[in-house]
């Protein structure tokens, strides 16, 4: 067996740098997508929130409606919009859930 030189042991050192160098840029890239979408977590509670309170309103409508004489177009319509936020809603929560898990993940191979 061939005893290594030090110009071995550098070059196979460099190799291993240039390696490393690559991985760090792999996951630097991946941060800064993870990162990306973290930033926009705010947004998107707020638009839940915003919905939710849609949600109530809408749902306050209906019941002080149903006290009075209202058409069927009038109730269908209040149904079409609380159908509306509430599928709003559900994407945005589940976008939401889907970036936490993103991030979880993201987390755990660090």
């Amino acid at each position: 067996m061939p005893e290594l030189t030090l110009e071995d042991v550098q070059r196979e050192m460099r190799a291993g740098f240039a390696a490393l160098k690559a991985e760090l840029t792999d996951v630097k890239s991946e941060i800064a997508l993870v990162r990306a979408r973290v930033d926009g977590l705010p947004l998107i509670g707020s638009a839940i929130e915003v919905l939710q309170r849609d949600h109530r309103l809408l749902r306050a409508a209906v019941n002080d409606l149903a006290r009075t004489d209202i058409t069927a177009g009038e109730v269908r319509a209040l149904h079409d919009d609380v159908d509306r936020a509430l599928a709003g809603q559900a994407q945005l929560e589940t976008r939401v859930a889907t970036l936490e898990r993103q991030v979880g993940q993201q987390q755990t191979k660090e």
